[in-house]
């Protein structure tokens, strides 16, 4: 799960340069509010990405857990797992 620590680590940074750029140089400007620079990338890929990711690690678990028995419900959880990240994908972009 070195993968999901590699991009919480980038998600951590680009949050870092919205704030940076939001309050730190754009300090007094409401508009620069408004603008939103990284977080278009950061909230929607990354973070849908992530969660498809411990979704289907945790699909994994269970079905080691229950000696290899219950694919359905694994394979279930890793559809909504899926279904989720391309769903959040997809509807979270805001458009330009």
């Amino acid at each position: 799960m070195y993968i999901v620590f590699a991009l919480e680590v980038v998600q951590t940074v680009l949050s870092g340069a919205d704030i940076y750029y939001w309050f730190g140089s754009g300090y007094g400007d409401v508009t620069r509010l408004a603008s939103p620079f990284a977080s278009t990338f950061d909230i929607p890929i990354i973070e849908s990405m992530v969660s498809a990711m411990v979704q289907c690690f945790y699909a994994y678990r269970v079905w080691v857990l229950s000696n290899k028995q219950s694919w359905w419900f694994c394979l279930l959880i890793y559809l909504v797992g899926r279904s989720q990240a391309f769903r959040n994908t997809l509807f979270s972009i805001p458009s330009s």
